[in-house]
């Protein structure tokens, strides 16, 4: 008999934020920063640069340059998103249901996540050189306490400036991207009563413990979990969904029907993961049938 061909087990849809998005909201905030940038002159003390710095970050082009880099941002990553909830609505038992919600884009709470997050963004992008230069001020600050001569200390200076602001760049546009996809899918699920998600890692050697043991688990979004907490860590991150950390890469896969589980399945319940079948899983949430 010919060999039988194996069937392609087709990719869950992708709710997170692409590289290229990432990419491209990281050069913008560059392009930004060097508008603020200026060079400390001779004669200038710390806190006079650092007051220079905050000043020319409030300047109105600076200020105009970070809203429309922030609204861009927020419109590449809620386009993407969109575009994966049709995707996902096609796979779903609920899909009427879901393509009727998605026919009111940026209304009701999206619409009101979107400009939150525009407003949110454009303080990080605006704040990034003012940011970096406290903390190259502390770092001087502990040198000189420490009895580090002056040359020493330009020289620190020369080094370090340029490598926290592009640390921090970086951060913004990995955390601040991932966070706005899993802000805007929260949003959705909330507009038409999905209760419950799927945690997803990018499932390599990069993804840190705590959220490794959160792959595939299941949430309420009136519930999230504290991955390090859970994992027996002492941390100040709290309680967050996928992607809702600093350099988080984890994503969300709403959930819409207990039908479109795969059970049994691990669950995230009052601080606690438990195996669960459906049947446990209804009768815990009280729940009734399978939509969700």
């Amino acid at each position: 008999m010919p060999p039988t061909k194996k069937t392609k087990k087709s990719k869950p849809p992708n709710f997170g934020p692409t590289k290229r998005v990432q990419h491209a909201y990281e050069q913008g905030i560059k392009q930004i920063t060097g508008r603020v940038l200026t060079p400390m002159r001779p004669a200038q003390t710390l806190d006079e640069w650092l007051a220079e710095l905050e000043a020319r970050s409030q300047a109105k082009d600076v200020q105009d340059a970070s809203e429309l880099l922030a609204k861009r941002m927020c419109k590449w990553i809620n386009l993407g998103n969109a575009k994966t909830w049709r995707e996902a609505a096609s796979r779903t038992m609920q899909s009427q249901k879901l393509h009727r919600a998605l026919t009111h884009e940026l209304q009701g709470r999206v619409g009101q996540v979107f400009n939150d997050l525009v407003a949110q963004n454009a303080k990080y992008i605006s704040s990034v050189a003012p940011e970096a230069a406290k903390h190259l001020v502390h770092e001087v600050q502990t040198a000189q306490t420490n009895g580090a001569r002056a040359g020493t200390i330009a020289k620190m200076m020369r080094k370090r400036f340029p490598e926290l602001t592009r640390s921090r760049v970086h951060l913004i546009a990995r955390t601040e991207t991932a966070k706005t996809s899993l802000a805007l899918t929260q949003a959705r699920c909330e507009d038409i009563g999905a209760k419950f998600a799927e945690w997803a890692t990018s499932e390599d050697v990069r993804v840190r413990d705590s959220h490794r043991k959160m792959d595939k688990v299941v949430f309420a979004w009136d519930d999230l979990p504290s991955p390090e907490a859970l994992n027996g860590e002492k941390s100040t991150l709290g309680h967050y969904g996928p992607g809702g950390c600093p350099n988080c890469r984890c994503v969300v896969l709403p959930i819409l029907s207990a039908d479109d589980i795969t059970w049994p399945r691990r669950v995230h319940h009052h601080g606690s993961v438990q195996q669960m079948n459906k049947q446990e899983f209804l009768t815990t949430f009280g729940l009734r049938g399978s939509e969700l």
